[in-house]
């Protein structure tokens, strides 16, 4: 703790200290410019006075003081601070801590299972403590290359292949430790990483738990053939990922400690499909574009041993293997893959896919009025037992006009967890706003799912949101009925004196005999004071365990996701004193010349259950995922999915999601950077939803 602190001190000498900025000659003076009609924030007098020399950079610190109850009751004290330089010739830091000066052990837990699939639970514990991640990115070396660092409480670095284009992903594993890249965008990458081994926890506040053992890794990706560019013909990469861990006890169980080394390797190709000539239109990637085809194989392996001589932990050997492909034909979007996995398969600490081998295929079509889609999937187990089951898929959606839609989605699957699931969904716009009225059913082993609600967007002042969610369940599992009313609110609102106050507020609750209950609330008010100063107002609650999604899902798709965790009751209301500030001399888009004028880019990222890329009332936040702006700055989500960028300069940006810490099979809708546009005195905002494959 000692340690953070001095990291946090020292990042405030980085932010303030003369030391830090060298000479710069003076910019001209900024002069407010109106270059079209959309609503601009009021000029103030009170914004803190914005020095011109030096580097640019920016710094915000934060002290919270919080006070909880439940099954952890404590009274703690918090930094934050956050900040970024800019160099020319060093490339851009950023600095992220989050310092709990108190912390206290929580205990729950998580759980594994799927419509018509046992419910497996696994218990998890941590403790509320402190992050801290320091990044440097974008450093220039002679021939085109530049570096990337990062220290603290991050994620493994990997190669991009290594997320694919399929169904499977390698999983980014969390450390305290370091990790450093070395590329040529777009051609060439170099990564190491090294750490002890830990997780992202605090379920109303950010932390990490150490303590699970030690990870090193290398890895490394280069274009073998092709042009330049993510859209070149005939372009073919390789690369190879190394983890080894140690002292890793899979099972919680002492006495299990055990050492994996595992090694990927893929080759990746695109370029013009067999049956094609040219190469058509369509947005996105080459595959995505008509006679556009991208193929990429897989191959894992794993190896584990007892880490020491009195340990139980087997030892094990395992292999996988794995090829997707997609391509467009002029009336179909296409994937397609097979997969095998061997029992015991890992990825360091954490599992892969395993016991597990089968085939899927997908395609989609679409019109500017309808969409119908579908996927199949067969698969068996590769040890003795059979488990054969076959999945399928059908989803299909019609627009009437631009104001009303429907759609619906079909799921079934065989074998020893048979079970089927149907969406209904009819979408109208209004005056009112945006109105999704939503059926589901599901039908399985023992259990039988009927879920009506309704979903609405309010039309609402420019500045302001409001989404409510409201729906009745009945369900009866293993001959026991069941009611359940599930409802949540989503609002933002602008308050006098500069003032906001954003709320989320989620929950079910049991009628009848069913005493249940599910809460998960977020209340936020924050309040400048002038002069860079902010007063923050914060109350969460939460409790029990949020319901899991009756929709049918697939083996290769439950073999991947993460367990859904029940939540310990708790309430806590917490108070901070927010100080942010910027100087240096900054280019500024507006008119082109130098210049201080800057507003804010903030957003949330959130799961997007009904994959119609908005936010409802009913959908949670995705906690310690990192957003990166102009591929430069860092910063991470908090436990509700909020991330934010303060003092940015006025004009076009780009902001990009990292899938680094997504659960899986969550994958972001929008991979690639979006531009956004940051005006004077105004706030940008930029949400990222997270989805499934249908």
């Amino acid at each position: 703790m000692r340690h953070a602190l001095g990291l946090c001190w020292a990042g405030a000498a980085l932010a303030g200290a003369g030391a830090w900025a060298q000479s710069a000659p003076a910019g001209a003076e900024y002069v407010d410019r109106v270059l079209d009609d959309s609503p601009q924030a009021a000029a103030t007098d009170d914004e803190p006075a914005a020095r011109d020399t030096g580097w640019p950079r920016g710094w915000s610190v934060e002290a919270q003081s919080t006070r909880q109850n439940g099954v952890v009751r404590q009274t703690s004290q918090s930094l934050l601070f956050s900040g970024h330089l800019d160099t020319p010739g060093y490339g851009s830091f950023s600095a992220n801590l989050n310092l709990n000066r108190d912390s206290a052990p929580a205990a729950g837990l998580g759980l594994l299972g799927s419509t018509g699939i046992p419910t497996t639970a696994v218990p998890y514990t941590y403790r509320t403590g402190s992050t801290w991640r320091i990044d440097q990115r974008g450093m220039p070396f002679d021939g085109g290359w530049f570096g990337n660092n990062s220290v603290g409480n991050i994620n493994m670095a990997s190669t991009p292949l290594a997320r694919g284009i399929g169904r499977v992903y390698l999983p980014s594993l969390p450390i305290e430790g370091v990790a450093a890249t070395l590329e040529q965008p777009g051609r060439t990458s170099f990564n190491a990483s090294a750490g002890r081994l830990g997780y992202f926890d605090g379920l109303n506040f950010q932390g990490f738990t150490t303590g699970h053992g030690t990870a090193a890794g290398l890895g490394a990706q280069t274009q073998l053939a092709g042009a330049d560019g993510a859209l070149a013909p005939n372009r073919m990469d390789a690369a190879v990922q190394m983890i080894e861990t140690g002292d890793v006890n899979r099972n919680g169980v002492p006495g299990y400690a055990q050492n994996t080394r595992s090694v990927w390797t893929a080759m990746a190709w695109q370029g013009l499909a067999p049956w094609a000539d040219t190469l058509g239109s369509g947005f996105g990637g080459l595959a995505d574009k008509v006679g556009g085809m991208r193929i990429q194989a897989n191959l894992a392996r794993s190896e584990g041993r007892p880490s020491a001589a009195g340990s139980l932990a087997p030892r094990d050997s395992a292999t996988g293997a794995w090829i997707d492909a997609a391509w467009r034909s002029q009336l179909l979007q296409q994937a397609a893959s097979v997969f095998y996995f061997e029992p015991s398969l890992r990825w360091g600490g954490d599992t892969l896919p395993n016991d597990l081998r089968g085939a899927s295929w997908r395609g989609d079509i679409s019109t500017r009025q309808w969409q119908l889609g579908g996927n199949i999937e067969f698969s068996d187990s590769v040890s003795g037992p059979s488990r054969s089951s076959v999945f399928g898929n059908l989803f299909g959606r019609w627009r009437f006009d631009s104001r009303d839609a429907v759609s619906a989605t079909l799921a079934a699957r065989s074998g020893s967890f048979a079970a089927q699931s149907a969406q209904l969904s009819w979408e109208h716009k209004s005056d009112w706003g945006y109105t999704q009225w939503r059926t589901d059913l599901a039908h399985g082993n023992g259990l039988r799912v009927l879920r009506s609600g309704v979903d609405h967007a309010w039309a609402v002042g420019e500045t302001q949101g409001l989404s409510t969610s409201l729906a009745l369940e009945h369900s009866r599992e293993q001959g026991v009925s069941k009611r359940t009313l599930h409802w949540g609110v989503l609002g933002t609102t602008p308050l006098p004196a500069g003032a906001r106050l954003d709320l989320s507020v989620r929950g079910s609750n049991g009628t009848g005999d069913n005493s249940a209950r599910f809460v998960s609330a977020n209340a936020r008010l924050s309040w400048p004071l002038g002069l860079g100063w902010a007063f923050i107002a914060q109350y969460t609650a939460a409790r029990g365990q949020e319901s899991l999604n009756p929709a049918v899902i697939s083996a290769l798709a439950a073999a991947t996701q993460a367990p859904v965790l029940t939540t310990p009751s708790s309430r806590s209301f917490m108070v901070a004193l927010r100080y942010e500030n910027r100087s240096g001399l900054a280019s500024a888009p507006i008119g082109g010349m130098p210049g201080s004028g800057a507003g804010r880019l903030e957003g949330h990222v959130f799961f997007d259950q009904d994959n119609n890329g908005r936010r409802e009332a009913s959908e949670g936040g995705v906690a310690n995922i990192t957003v990166v702006l102009d591929r430069r700055y860092v910063a991470r989500t908090d436990a509700q999915g909020f991330y934010s960028f303060p003092q940015v300069v006025a004009g076009p940006h780009e902001i990009e999601l990292v899938q680094d810490n997504l659960p899986l099979p969550w994958s972001s809708a929008a991979a690639a950077p979006r531009r956004i546009e940051v005006r004077v005195r105004d706030t940008a905002t930029a949400d990222f939803p997270v989805q499934k494959e249908r």
